[in-house]
């Protein structure tokens, strides 16, 4: 999930400098996900697109020393949370 990530946060695979950082965000994100109803697997899926977006967001949020848009990146992380829960799980 790491490349995915770092993808779509416009970070060429070559930089490795928030390689780490990344990493602990997107375990973190996937603890609140399991912490807000979404059901563990689904939440630990690195192959869902729902799951992905929503890493994305954390990590954005997060992610480097411009906080300037983090509330409005948790704001669509928390939207999307929600929308995860609805979908339940096996």
């Amino acid at each position: 999930m790491l490349e995915i990530i770092k993808h779509r946060c416009g970070i060429s695979r070559n930089i490795e400098t928030y390689d780490e950082d990344i990493r602990m965000y997107i375990e973190d994100c996937q603890q609140d996900l399991i912490a807000s109803g979404v059901p563990k697997k689904l939440a630990m899926s690195d192959t869902h697109q729902g799951v992905i977006t929503a890493v994305t967001l954390y990590v954005k949020a997060y992610l480097g020393n411009d906080r300037a848009d983090t509330e409005k990146y948790l704001n669509l992380y928390r939207q999307k949370v929600f929308r995860l829960t609805l979908e339940g799980g096996d």
